[in-house]
C-alpha cells in the first residue's frame, strides 16, 4: 500500500499544517544540516534523530560498533544524532519544514498522527519486511497510534508498562503491607497519610510530578483508564459513544488536591519535575510513585539502593482494575523525504531488533520483544520483570485529542490549574472542557478533517 492509501484529509492536514507554520518559524533544530541519505559515491549516510538521554547514549556506541561491522559491509554509515529532549517534537517538525530532516526518527506516539497527515512519514509495508511487521503486529491494531488508515506507520521498541511502585521499607515502617498494596484512590490517599506521618519529614506518601514531561498523560490519564476500559486519552474520549467524558476527571483530580492539601505528597509538587522525582524516590524520600517502567534505569542510574516494588494501579473509588494502560514506546518511523529509502530501511530493521533492544536492556531498558525479556541481559532483574507486559498490559488506544483544534484552554492547562487551586470549581471547568472538546471533534469529522472510524476498536 503506498502513501496515497491514506487520505491526509481525513486526519487534521490544514489545521496541523497552520499550526507548526504559526511555531517552527526561527527554532534551531540542532542537527548538522547535511542532506539525508546521501552517499556521495561511498556509502549510504543514514540520518538518525532520537531523543536525547540515557537511552540514546546505547543506541549511539551500538551504532558506532555497528557502522564498523554490518554497517560497512552494507555500504550504510548510519549517522546519529540525539536531539534536545524537551524540543524534541519541534525539533521534527521544524526539520521537515525546513527540508533538514532524517531518514528515520524516533516518532513520538501521540505525534504520528499528525505526521502522517503531514506526508512526512512512510508507510511501512512498503519498505520493510513483513516478518518484522509481524513481530510487532500486537502494537499494529486498528485504533493503535502506529496505525492510521489501516497502515502501520512505526513500530515500537519498548514497553512502558505503568504500576504503582512502593517502597517496601516506608510501607512497613508505617505498618503497611506492600503485598497488598492500595487498590483505590481512598486507600491510596489513607496509605500516604500514614507513611508521611512516620517519615517525620523525611519522607512522604507520594510523588505527584506536575512538571514531568508527560504529566497529564502518564500520571493523571492512566489511572483513570485503569478503571473504565471505554476511555482514551486527552480529554477522555469515548470512542464507541463518539463523546468527551471530561467530567471523569475528577476522581483524580480530588486524589491528588487532597494529598497536595493534607502535606501528604512530597513537598513542591506545582514545580516537580521527572528527574527531580525519580532522584526522591531512589532517596527514600516518597513511599508511592505512579510511574511507567522508565523508573527502573532511571533508579539504576542514580545508584539507588531503595528497596521498590511494583504493584498494580489504583483506581477510582467503586471501580475494579481492568487493564493496565501501557505504551509502546519509542516507535521509530521512515522519513517520506529520505533519498535513500530502501538503505533507510535497512537500518530501521536494525533500529527495532533484538540487538538493539538487547543493549538497551542490560541499561534496564524495558524491551518490547519477548525474546529479550528472557534475556540474560535481564532474566533476573526482579524489580523489571515486575513491569513485563502481561494479560491486562493493553497498548492505550489512539485518541483525536492531538488532532483538534480546540478553542480555548488546553487540556494539560486546565489539568494543572485545577491541581493548584483547591478553591476552583472543578465541576465547571471540567463541564467547560468536555464541551470545547466535543465541539472541536464534531466540527473536525462534519468537515472530514477526521474520521471517526479511525479511533474505533
Amino acid at each position: 500500500m503506498t502513501a496515497s492509501a491514506l487520505n491526509p484529509s481525513t486526519l487534521t492536514r490544514r489545521g496541523f499544517l497552520g499550526a507548526v507554520t504559526a511555531a517552527g518559524a526561527g527554532t534551531a533544530v540542532g542537527c548538522s544540516g547535511a542532506t539525508t541519505g546521501s552517499s556521495g559515491g561511498g556509502p549510504a549516510t543514514i540520518v538518525v534523530w532520537d531523543r536525547a538521554g540515557a537511552h540514546a547514549k546505547a543506541r549511539q556506541e551500538f551504532f558506532r560498533t555497528w557502522n564498523e561491522g554490518e554497517g560497512a559491509s552494507l555500504g550504510i554509515t548510519v549517522q546519529y544524532e540525539p536531539q534536545a529532549t524537551d524540543k524534541y517534537e519541534e525539533i521534527v517538525r521544524v526539520g521537515f519544514q525546513t527540508k533538514r530532516a532524517p531518514d528515520l526518527f524516533h516518532s513520538p506516539s501521540s505525534q504520528l498522527g499528525a505526521f502522517v497527515a503531514a506526508g512526512w512519514v512512510q508507510p511501512l509495508p512498503d519498505l520493510v519486511d513483513q516478518a518484522v511487521l509481524d513481530k510487532a503486529a500486537p502494537y499494529h491494531q486498528k485504533n493503535s497510534e502506529l496505525v492510521w488508515g489501516g497502515v502501520p506507520y512505526a513500530v515500537p521498541t519498548t514497553a512502558f508498562t505503568n504500576r504503582l511502585v512502593i517502597n517496601t521499607e516506608l510501607f512497613e515502617k508505617a505498618g503497611l503491607d506492600p503485598a497488598s498494596p492500595p487498590k483505590t484512590f481512598t486507600e491510596v490517599r489513607q496509605a500516604a497519610a500514614a507513611i508521611t506521618k512516620i517519615g517525620q519529614g523525611d519522607a512522604f506518601g507520594m510523588i505527584i510530578p506536575i512538571k514531568a514531561t508527560g504529566f497529564r498523560q502518564w500520571s493523571v490519564d492512566i489511572p483513570l483508564m485503569a478503571g473504565d476500559e471505554a476511555l482514551a486519552q486527552f480529554g477522555l474520549f469515548n470512542a464507541a459513544a463518539q463523546q468527551y467524558e471530561s467530567a471523569k476527571y475528577a476522581p483524580v483530580i480530588e486524589l491528588y488536591r487532597a494529598l497536595i492539601t493534607d502535606k501528604t505528597a512530597y513537598p513542591g509538587a506545582a514545580t516537580l519535575a521527572g528527574d527531580v522525582a525519580a532522584n526522591a524516590f531512589g532517596q527514600g524520600e516518597a513511599g508511592m510513585y505512579l510511574t511507567s517502567s522508565a523508573i527502573v534505569s532511571s533508579l539504576a542510574d542514580l545508584g539507588s539502593t531503595v528497596s521498590a516494588v511494583a504493584a498494580p494501579l489504583p483506581v477510582p473509588d467503586g471501580q475494579q482494575l481492568v487493564r493496565s494502560p501501557m505504551n509502546a514506546g519509542y516507535p521509530y518511523a521512515i522519513s517520506s523525504t529520505s533519498k535513500t529509502p530502501e538503505q533507510a530501511a535497512k537500518v530501521f530493521e536494525v533500529m527495532v531488533g533484538d540487538g538493539i533492544q538487547e543493549a538497551l536492556a542490560a541499561k534496564a531498558a524495558p524491551p518490547i520483544n519477548d525474546t529479550v525479556w528472557d534475556s540474560a541481559a535481564i532474566k533476573d532483574n526482579a524489580f523489571l520483570q515486575q513491569y513485563r507486559p502481561a494479560d491486562l498490559d493493553q497498548q492505550w488506544p489512539k485518541t483525536p485529542g492531538g488532532l483538534l483544534q480546540v478553542d480555548g484552554e488546553k487540556v494539560d492547562q486546565t489539568i494543572e490549574k485545577l491541581l493548584l487551586d483547591p478553591a476552583a470549581d472543578l465541576d465547571a471547568a471540567l463541564a467547560s472542557m468536555q464541551q470545547r472538546m466535543q465541539a472541536a471533534y464534531d466540527a473536525a469529522v462534519q468537515s472530514g478533517d477526521v474520521d471517526p472510524q479511525e479511533f474505533g476498536a
